[in-house]
């Protein structure tokens, strides 16, 4: 199966303050991250790739919202700073740009 996915995000409708909802997108290591940085704009932009990269992510699986729990897709980034996922057929990018987060998401299997 092969796949492409994209997915933009406007970071003004994050709700970083009800860890509920963080808590329903980030996976255990990506909540553990996403504690640790110190500015509302950071988290914002944190939680803002990682919703629109699983998003993309299940696009590119030709899967609609729920066909893979978000907790199951997992975002965390290389020694260089550089998104990865958990998926090693997938191939991700992510960009912010002021209120906006940008995914892409391409697999291969």
């Amino acid at each position: 199966m092969r796949g492409i996915g994209v997915d933009i995000i406007d970071l003004d409708r994050l709700d970083i303050e009800n860890l509920h909802f963080v808590e329903r997108i980030l996976s255990v290591n990506e909540y553990q991250l996403f504690c640790q940085m110190k500015s509302k704009q950071r988290r914002l932009e944190f939680l803002g790739g990682r919703f629109a990269g699983k998003e993309a992510y299940l696009k590119a699986n030709h899967k609609g919202l729920g066909g893979i729990d978000f907790h199951d897709i997992e975002i965390l980034n290389d020694k260089d700073g550089s998104p990865y996922l958990n998926d090693k057929h997938a191939l991700i990018s992510i960009s912010h740009e002021k209120k906006y987060a940008i995914a892409f998401v391409v697999v291969e299997k």
